[in-house]
Parts: C-alpha cells; sequence; structure tokens
C-alpha cells in the first residue's frame, strides 16, 4: 500500500511540472516582446535597411538630399511648403482620401539618419471624423506594413502621453514610430537609424 502510494504520488508531482511547465511556455510564446527588446534582437541580427522613400536613404549626404528634392520637384512628384523649410509628398491615391505627407531630415549630422514628418488629410476639419488621425493611423499602419515588410508594427506609450497608445516597427537599423498629434489632425511619422555611426556636424570654433 505504502509503494503504491508513493508512486502516485510522484506520478501526479510529474503531472503538475509538466502541466506548469507547457503553461510557461505557452506564456513565452505569447508574450509580445517590448520595443526594447526588438531593438536588441534587430541590432543583434546586423541586417541593414536604409532605404526610406522616394529614393531616400539613411547615410544619404544633405547635399545629395536638397539635389534629389530638386530634381523629384521638377518631376512634380516633392513639393515645397510656404516658408521652404519642408518637403511635401501628395498621396492622391494612397489612401481613403487625398493626404499630404510632410517632412525634412533632422537632427546634427552631415547625412540623413532621422526624418521626421507628418501626414494629414488635406480635408481635415475637427468635423470630420473620416479624416481624424485616429482614423488616418489605421491606414498609414496599413500601407507602411505593405511598403516596409518585415515585423509588424507593435503598441508603444504615446511619447507625449496624450493617447493611450503609439505604434513603432523595427527592422535592422530602421525604427519607424508613428503616433497622432494632440488635437488628432496628424499622424507623426519618426524614421531613426539605430546604427549611431554617422558623421555628426562639427560647429565652427
Amino acid at each position: 500500500m505504502i509503494l503504491k502510494y508513493l508512486r502516485n504520488r510522484i506520478k501526479y508531482r510529474n503531472i503538475l511540472f509538466l502541466a506548469f511547465g507547457t503553461i510557461m511556455l505557452l506564456e513565452s510564446c505569447n508574450r509580445k516582446q517590448s520595443l526594447d527588446e526588438i531593438i536588441i534582437h534587430e541590432k543583434e541580427r546586423g541586417v541593414k535597411y536604409d532605404s526610406l522613400f522616394h529614393g531616400l536613404y539613411f547615410g544619404m549626404k544633405m547635399k545629395s538630399f536638397y539635389d534629389h528634392c530638386f530634381d523629384m520637384n521638377q518631376k512634380g512628384l516633392f513639393f515645397q511648403n510656404g516658408f521652404n523649410l519642408e518637403v511635401i509628398i501628395k498621396y492622391e491615391k494612397e489612401f481613403s482620401a487625398p493626404v499630404d505627407f510632410v517632412f525634412f531630415p533632422k537632427g546634427p549630422y552631415q547625412t540623413i539618419e532621422k526624418i521626421e514628418g507628418s501626414f494629414m488629410f488635406q480635408h481635415w476639419t475637427p468635423f470630420t471624423k473620416e479624416h481624424s488621425a485616429a482614423v488616418l493611423l489605421e491606414e498609414v499602419i496599413d500601407k507602411m506594413q505593405e511598403w516596409y515588410p518585415g515585423r509588424d508594427f507593435i503598441q508603444i506609450d504615446d511619447p507625449n502621453d496624450l493617447w493611450p497608445y503609439a505604434y513603432a516597427k523595427v527592422d535592422g537599423n530602421r525604427k519607424i514610430v508613428l503616433y497622432r498629434s494632440f488635437d488628432d489632425q496628424k499622424v507623426h511619422a519618426v524614421f531613426e537609424n539605430l546604427d549611431e555611426k554617422f558623421p555628426i556636424v562639427q560647429a565652427n570654433k
């Protein structure tokens, strides 16, 4: 009787260990990676994705950027804003309604390593919910997933703590963050090179 009792106890314990291990394995598989974990993983891969959009890329010299913008302007693909400080791309058919994407490289670099921009429905008003940034954000995510295959966008904290969350996508060295403006008018987009091996413009002494 004692031996039978011990065998049953051991069998029961083994079943519990197996069930617990299975649950932990499933939890591990289902747990979503954090943005930091994804960045570490993508850096360890050592894969470079420098391509951005319309012929722009990480590492592009600023002079080449200006020359390229001039050429694209002559072709009717790039436009300037009223102060000639930003570039505008007009998407007439890519979204549910015409959209402007306004952007410019940022940072003290001699090359393009970070671009900040914003998408906005051309006919946005505070009274047209179908043209809100909330609607546009979903469309931009779908379109960027098409333009930049690879990992899916994940939810992250909104950088300005204005909305419940923002979205981010990392493939190799290319990081893309999307978030809504405070007035629900624009979808801000940030393209950033995570290589951190690019030249910085030296200030004149």
